[in-house]
Protein backbone atom coordinates (compact mmCIF):
# COMPACT_ATOMS: atom_id res chain seq x y z
CA UNK A 1 0.00 0.00 0.00
CA UNK A 2 1.39 3.40 -1.02
CA UNK A 3 1.34 5.84 1.87
CA UNK A 4 3.25 8.70 0.27
CA UNK A 5 1.27 10.64 -2.33
CA UNK A 6 2.73 12.75 -5.08
CA UNK A 7 2.43 16.49 -4.35
CA UNK A 8 -0.40 18.31 -6.07
CA UNK A 9 0.46 20.59 -8.96
CA UNK A 10 -0.02 24.33 -8.48
CA UNK A 11 -2.89 24.31 -10.95
CA UNK A 12 -4.65 21.56 -9.02
CA UNK A 13 -4.13 23.44 -5.76
CA UNK A 14 -5.66 26.59 -7.26
CA UNK A 15 -8.64 24.68 -8.66
CA UNK A 16 -9.29 22.93 -5.34
CA UNK A 17 -9.01 26.24 -3.51
CA UNK A 18 -11.56 27.87 -5.82
CA UNK A 19 -13.91 24.89 -5.45
CA UNK A 20 -13.63 25.14 -1.67
CA UNK A 21 -14.44 28.86 -1.65
CA UNK A 22 -17.37 28.49 -4.06
CA UNK A 23 -18.73 25.58 -2.05
CA UNK A 24 -18.50 27.50 1.22
CA UNK A 25 -20.24 30.56 -0.27
CA UNK A 26 -23.00 28.41 -1.78
CA UNK A 27 -23.67 26.63 1.52
CA UNK A 28 -23.69 29.95 3.42
CA UNK A 29 -26.13 31.45 0.90
CA UNK A 30 -28.42 28.44 1.25
CA UNK A 31 -28.28 28.44 5.05
CA UNK A 32 -29.22 32.13 5.25
CA UNK A 33 -31.98 31.92 2.62
CA UNK A 34 -33.60 28.93 4.33
CA UNK A 35 -33.58 30.73 7.68
CA UNK A 36 -31.27 28.26 9.42
CA UNK A 37 -28.99 31.21 10.16
CA UNK A 38 -30.23 34.71 10.88
CA UNK A 39 -29.42 37.21 8.16
CA UNK A 40 -29.69 40.25 10.45
CA UNK A 41 -25.99 40.47 11.19
CA UNK A 42 -24.83 38.33 8.28
CA UNK A 43 -25.99 39.46 4.83
CA UNK A 44 -26.33 37.18 1.84
CA UNK A 45 -23.02 36.44 0.11
CA UNK A 46 -24.67 37.36 -3.21
CA UNK A 47 -25.54 40.80 -1.81
CA UNK A 48 -21.99 41.27 -0.53
CA UNK A 49 -20.63 40.22 -3.92
CA UNK A 50 -22.80 42.80 -5.64
CA UNK A 51 -21.55 45.47 -3.24
CA UNK A 52 -17.94 44.45 -3.98
CA UNK A 53 -18.60 45.11 -7.68
CA UNK A 54 -20.04 48.53 -6.79
CA UNK A 55 -17.01 49.39 -4.65
CA UNK A 56 -14.56 48.38 -7.36
CA UNK A 57 -16.38 50.72 -9.73
CA UNK A 58 -16.09 53.61 -7.27
CA UNK A 59 -13.04 55.82 -7.82
CA UNK A 60 -13.19 57.11 -4.24
CA UNK A 61 -12.84 53.59 -2.86
CA UNK A 62 -9.77 53.03 -5.03
CA UNK A 63 -8.32 56.13 -3.39
CA UNK A 64 -8.86 54.46 -0.01
CA UNK A 65 -7.19 51.27 -1.26
CA UNK A 66 -4.23 53.34 -2.44
CA UNK A 67 -3.90 54.99 0.98
CA UNK A 68 -3.86 51.61 2.71
CA UNK A 69 -1.27 50.22 0.32
CA UNK A 70 0.98 53.28 0.69
CA UNK A 71 1.03 53.25 4.47
CA UNK A 72 1.45 49.46 4.50
CA UNK A 73 4.35 49.62 2.03
CA UNK A 74 6.08 52.43 3.94
CA UNK A 75 5.82 50.43 7.16
CA UNK A 76 7.13 47.30 5.46
CA UNK A 77 10.11 49.19 4.01
CA UNK A 78 10.97 50.69 7.41
CA UNK A 79 10.69 47.27 9.06
CA UNK A 80 12.81 45.65 6.34
CA UNK A 81 15.62 48.18 6.63
CA UNK A 82 15.73 48.08 10.43
CA UNK A 83 15.10 44.33 10.71
CA UNK A 84 17.67 43.25 8.13
CA UNK A 85 20.43 45.54 9.40
CA UNK A 86 19.86 44.94 13.12
CA UNK A 87 19.10 41.23 12.70
CA UNK A 88 22.14 40.68 10.52
CA UNK A 89 24.40 42.46 12.99
CA UNK A 90 22.94 40.55 15.94
CA UNK A 91 23.54 37.28 14.13
CA UNK A 92 27.07 38.09 13.03
CA UNK A 93 28.46 40.07 15.98
CA UNK A 94 28.07 38.53 19.49
CA UNK A 95 28.63 41.90 21.20
CA UNK A 96 25.75 43.51 19.32
CA UNK A 97 23.58 40.46 20.04
CA UNK A 98 24.18 40.83 23.78
CA UNK A 99 23.61 44.58 23.60
CA UNK A 100 20.22 44.45 21.84
CA UNK A 101 18.80 41.14 23.08
CA UNK A 102 17.07 42.61 26.15
CA UNK A 103 15.48 45.61 24.36
CA UNK A 104 14.25 43.28 21.60
CA UNK A 105 12.74 40.83 24.09
CA UNK A 106 11.01 43.71 25.90
CA UNK A 107 9.55 45.30 22.76
CA UNK A 108 8.65 42.12 20.86
CA UNK A 109 5.61 41.08 22.97
CA UNK A 110 4.07 44.57 22.79
CA UNK A 111 1.03 44.63 20.46
CA UNK A 112 1.76 47.22 17.80
CA UNK A 113 -1.91 48.24 17.76
CA UNK A 114 -1.60 49.18 21.45
CA UNK A 115 1.41 51.39 20.67
CA UNK A 116 -0.35 53.08 17.75
CA UNK A 117 -2.42 55.59 19.76
CA UNK A 118 0.76 56.74 21.53
CA UNK A 119 2.36 57.36 18.15
CA UNK A 120 -0.67 59.42 17.13
CA UNK A 121 -0.31 61.53 20.28
CA UNK A 122 3.39 62.08 19.60
CA UNK A 123 3.34 62.51 15.82
CA UNK A 124 -0.22 63.64 15.20
CA UNK A 125 -2.80 62.09 12.90
CA UNK A 126 -1.77 61.03 9.43
CA UNK A 127 0.04 58.30 7.56
CA UNK A 128 3.30 58.29 9.57
CA UNK A 129 1.96 56.89 12.89
CA UNK A 130 -0.02 54.28 10.95
CA UNK A 131 3.08 53.24 8.99
CA UNK A 132 5.20 53.07 12.14
CA UNK A 133 2.54 50.85 13.72
CA UNK A 134 2.80 48.56 10.71
CA UNK A 135 6.60 48.68 10.90
CA UNK A 136 6.58 47.60 14.54
CA UNK A 137 4.42 44.59 13.70
CA UNK A 138 6.46 43.65 10.62
CA UNK A 139 9.92 44.06 12.09
CA UNK A 140 10.11 40.92 14.24
CA UNK A 141 9.84 38.16 11.62
CA UNK A 142 12.30 40.07 9.44
CA UNK A 143 14.73 40.67 12.30
CA UNK A 144 14.75 37.09 13.58
CA UNK A 145 14.97 35.57 10.11
CA UNK A 146 17.91 37.87 9.34
CA UNK A 147 19.60 37.01 12.63
CA UNK A 148 19.26 33.25 12.13
CA UNK A 149 20.33 33.61 8.49
CA UNK A 150 23.52 35.38 9.52
CA UNK A 151 24.28 32.60 11.99
CA UNK A 152 23.55 29.85 9.47
CA UNK A 153 26.28 30.89 7.04
CA UNK A 154 28.78 28.06 6.49
CA UNK A 155 31.76 28.81 8.81
CA UNK A 156 34.06 26.81 6.53
CA UNK A 157 33.29 29.17 3.65
CA UNK A 158 34.04 32.18 5.83
CA UNK A 159 37.28 30.66 7.13
CA UNK A 160 38.35 29.80 3.58
CA UNK A 161 37.68 33.37 2.48
CA UNK A 162 39.76 34.70 5.37
CA UNK A 163 42.57 32.34 4.44
CA UNK A 164 42.46 33.81 0.94
CA UNK A 165 42.67 37.29 2.52
CA UNK A 166 39.19 38.35 1.42
CA UNK A 167 38.22 41.58 3.17
CA UNK A 168 35.33 41.80 5.63
CA UNK A 169 33.32 43.72 3.07
CA UNK A 170 34.05 41.01 0.52
CA UNK A 171 32.95 38.27 2.92
CA UNK A 172 29.76 40.20 3.61
CA UNK A 173 28.89 40.80 -0.05
CA UNK A 174 30.10 37.49 -1.50
CA UNK A 175 29.29 34.96 1.24
CA UNK A 176 27.09 36.21 4.05
CA UNK A 177 24.57 38.24 2.03
CA UNK A 178 23.90 35.71 -0.77
CA UNK A 179 23.47 32.91 1.78
CA UNK A 180 21.15 34.99 3.96
CA UNK A 181 18.97 36.61 1.29
CA UNK A 182 16.45 33.73 0.90
CA UNK A 183 15.79 33.66 4.64
CA UNK A 184 15.52 37.45 4.81
CA UNK A 185 12.97 37.44 2.01
CA UNK A 186 10.98 34.74 3.78
CA UNK A 187 10.81 37.07 6.78
CA UNK A 188 9.61 39.90 4.54
CA UNK A 189 6.97 37.63 2.99
CA UNK A 190 5.61 36.65 6.40
CA UNK A 191 5.76 40.25 7.62
CA UNK A 192 3.88 41.56 4.58
CA UNK A 193 0.74 39.59 5.45
CA UNK A 194 0.92 40.64 9.09
CA UNK A 195 1.49 44.24 8.08
CA UNK A 196 -1.58 44.43 5.86
CA UNK A 197 -3.79 43.13 8.68
CA UNK A 198 -2.31 45.70 11.06
CA UNK A 199 -2.62 48.47 8.45
CA UNK A 200 -6.39 48.00 8.07
CA UNK A 201 -6.84 47.51 11.84
CA UNK A 202 -4.90 50.69 12.62
CA UNK A 203 -7.02 52.70 10.18
CA UNK A 204 -10.13 51.27 11.79
CA UNK A 205 -9.08 51.94 15.39
CA UNK A 206 -7.17 55.23 15.36
CA UNK A 207 -6.93 56.41 11.77
CA UNK A 208 -8.30 59.64 10.40
CA UNK A 209 -11.08 58.04 8.36
CA UNK A 210 -8.84 57.18 5.42
CA UNK A 211 -7.97 53.81 3.93
CA UNK A 212 -9.99 50.62 3.80
CA UNK A 213 -10.22 50.56 7.59
CA UNK A 214 -11.53 54.12 7.60
CA UNK A 215 -14.16 53.19 5.02
CA UNK A 216 -15.25 50.21 7.13
CA UNK A 217 -15.51 52.45 10.20
CA UNK A 218 -17.67 55.02 8.41
CA UNK A 219 -19.84 52.36 6.74
CA UNK A 220 -20.42 50.58 10.06
CA UNK A 221 -22.14 53.67 11.48
CA UNK A 222 -24.95 53.12 8.98
CA UNK A 223 -26.99 50.08 9.97
CA UNK A 224 -28.44 49.82 6.46
CA UNK A 225 -24.97 49.56 4.89
CA UNK A 226 -23.99 46.22 6.38
CA UNK A 227 -23.30 44.88 2.90
CA UNK A 228 -20.72 47.63 2.41
CA UNK A 229 -18.92 46.73 5.64
CA UNK A 230 -18.61 43.09 4.64
CA UNK A 231 -17.69 44.01 1.06
CA UNK A 232 -14.84 46.29 2.13
CA UNK A 233 -13.63 43.63 4.56
CA UNK A 234 -13.70 41.07 1.75
CA UNK A 235 -11.69 43.40 -0.50
CA UNK A 236 -9.07 43.72 2.25
CA UNK A 237 -8.88 39.93 2.50
CA UNK A 238 -8.50 39.49 -1.26
CA UNK A 239 -5.81 42.17 -1.22
CA UNK A 240 -3.92 40.12 1.37
CA UNK A 241 -4.19 37.00 -0.79
CA UNK A 242 -2.85 38.91 -3.81
CA UNK A 243 0.09 40.32 -1.85
CA UNK A 244 0.95 36.87 -0.51
CA UNK A 245 0.71 35.35 -3.98
CA UNK A 246 2.92 37.99 -5.59
CA UNK A 247 5.61 37.67 -2.92
CA UNK A 248 5.47 33.86 -3.07
CA UNK A 249 5.99 34.02 -6.84
CA UNK A 250 8.96 36.35 -6.41
CA UNK A 251 10.37 33.98 -3.80
CA UNK A 252 10.10 31.00 -6.17
CA UNK A 253 11.63 32.91 -9.09
CA UNK A 254 14.50 34.48 -7.17
CA UNK A 255 15.29 31.77 -4.63
CA UNK A 256 13.85 28.59 -6.11
CA UNK A 257 17.24 26.93 -5.77
CA UNK A 258 16.88 26.76 -1.98
CA UNK A 259 14.13 24.11 -2.34
CA UNK A 260 16.59 21.87 -4.14
CA UNK A 261 19.09 22.29 -1.30
CA UNK A 262 16.43 21.40 1.26
CA UNK A 263 15.72 18.15 -0.57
Amino acid sequence: MQLIHDPLTRRTQVVLGVVGVVGFVAVLELVIRTGLLSGEGLPLPSAVGGQVVNLLGDGEFWTQIGFTLRQWLLGLVIASVVGIILGGLMGAVPTIFSMFLLPVEILRPLPSIAVGPLLVLILGAGMLPLSLTVALACMWPILFNSMYAARAVDPVAIQTARTLHVSRAGILMQIRLPAALPFMFTGIRVAASIGLIVAVSAELLFGSGQGIGGYILVASTNASNLDGVYAATLVAGVLGVLVTGVLASIDRLAFGWKEGLAQ
